[in-house]
């Protein structure tokens, strides 16, 4: 979806002019590029303009007479002079339903209606925020794509956006950054972008929305997990324990919808403690609500089972204690290592272990390790992670990392970079030899790790 330039304000007459130039350089230059689906003849988020878009959209049909238009808008029943009404929804705010009905949006129900921008500002989320911001984040954008496709009346859904960037002093966090992205400005994805990465099955995906650790919760309650897969169940271990497995459960349209995980006993007070299945499951759901809520904030009907567990079964609160700090504190014993397989078919194809981390490594992923040197330089980027023994993002390492270069290529950017949320990122460019470079990597509190390169030259 390609837009001329601008937003919100038009202005004069030679502005004008000079918009409807930008739409027949724009239709000129893209129109033979495949992967364009719709022309943005519209300012975005402008007013309507009749006259105006009345020229620019027939300016891009007469160019390219096979694509449709559309023009982005916050308005709704807006002039409709192009053929899809893209619409910036930005109505979900957590609990509201996650797109508007088309029918209260575009005036004209015959043509295509597509949602062209919603989240973003809604709800900015950097990589270093809190789990359960950056687990709700995810949620917010399954709930729109989820909305969206289930009503069978939009034709589709592009949210905001796909990465941080750099903005004027109005918008960001008081350092002219908008987090609006589902990755960071280095393409380092967030939580959120495994929603998207799990809706399609070209490669396993699991990735978990919390750290399951307490100390990152308000008053140790861990609430409410969720894991963004593409398998179809989810298997939960605690030690190598089995507890139980999930299905995606509250979607309505997503192929593969973000999967609760709310029971996190399970089956180990049966296997554990020798209750039998009653006992087990009435015990297990207050244990879990213990969980959720907190203690002093458990609803009445748990408190009034639990009062009915500790007479029927001749239980004392020392026992209750006991069982909290076992099954939902988990203090007292050696680290929990949880454990959650991703099952396809039958077979595990992916799994994520979750366990306090005692050790820090690099993993630095280039863009493409073979650069052509010709007419220009070429360049490549370099994704920085610093992760646990596990393999997970450690997301709270915000510790420098010094780039060393080697070779025919020069450094982008700084030598020392702070990695935000465990992840930062680099860039290289050729120099105009040719040969093998390499990029060197360190912290004080990791192995260094080396990236190699071969410059070639491009004929």
């Amino acid at each position: 979806f390609t837009e001329i330039p601008g937003w919100q304000h038009v202005g004069n007459t030679e502005w004008q002019k000079q918009a409807v130039k930008n739409t027949e350089e724009m239709v000129k230059e893209y129109r033979n590029h495949p992967s364009i689906i719709l022309w943005g003849v519209r300012i975005n988020e402008s007013q309507d303009f009749d006259d105006l878009y009345f020229r620019t959209n027939g300016i891009a049909h007469s160019l390219d007479p096979y694509r449709p238009t559309s023009g982005v808008r916050y308005l709704e029943k807006s002039s409709l002079l192009e053929d899809v009404y893209a619409f910036n929804d930005f109505s979900h705010d957590g609990t509201t339903p996650g797109a508007k009905p088309k029918k209260a949006v575009t005036p004209d129900m015959k043509k295509p209606m597509l949602i062209s921008e919603a989240n973003g500002h809604m709800f900015p989320t950097k990589s270093y925020d809190p789990w359960m911001k950056r687990q709700e984040h995810a949620l917010r954008h399954a709930r729109v794509l989820d909305a969206a496709m289930a009503d069978g009346q939009h034709a589709g859904c592009f949210q905001w956006c796909m990465f941080d960037y750099p903005t004027h002093q109005d918008f960001g966090s008081g350092d002219r950054i908008c987090y609006h992205g589902v990755m960071d400005a280095f393409r380092n994805p967030k939580t959120a972008a495994a929603l998207y990465a799990s809706q399609s099955d070209d490669r396993p995906v699991i990735t978990v929305g919390s750290s399951m650790d307490i100390g990152d919760y308000p008053g140790g309650n861990i609430g409410e997990v969720y894991v963004f897969t593409n398998a179809d169940k989810v298997v939960l271990y605690k030690n190598d324990d089995y507890v139980a497995e999930f299905t995606p459960k509250q979607w309505k349209a997503l192929p593969h919808g973000p999967v609760l995980i709310d029971d996190t006993i399970g089956d180990l007070l049966r296997s554990k403690e020798g209750y039998d299945e009653k006992k087990a499951a009435i015990i297990s759901e207050c244990l879990n609500a213990a969980g959720k809520y907190g203690m002093s904030n458990l609803p009445v009907k748990y408190q009034a089972k639990l009062a009915w567990c500790m007479m029927h079964y001749g239980l004392k609160f020392s026992d209750g204690y006991d069982l909290y700090g076992k099954y939902v504190g988990n203090w007292g014993g050696k680290s929990v290592e949880w454990r959650f397989d991703a099952v396809k078919d039958g077979k595990v194809i992916a799994s994520v272990t979750k366990s306090p981390s005692c050790r820090l490594h690099l993993n630095a992923v280039p863009s493409h390790t073979v650069l052509k040197e010709n007419d220009t330089y070429d360049m490549a980027a370099i994704r920085i992670r610093i992760e646990d023994e596990y393999g997970n993002t450690a997301s709270y390492a915000q510790i420098p990392v010094t780039i060393e270069v080697q070779g025919p290529i020069e450094l982008v950017g700084p030598s020392v970079v702070t990695a935000e949320g465990g992840m930062a990122g680099t860039y290289i460019r050729t120099t105009g030899q040719y040969g093998t470079a390499s990029v060197t990597l360190k912290t004080e509190q990791t192995e260094p790790v080396t990236v190699s390169f071969e410059i070639r030259e491009d004929i």
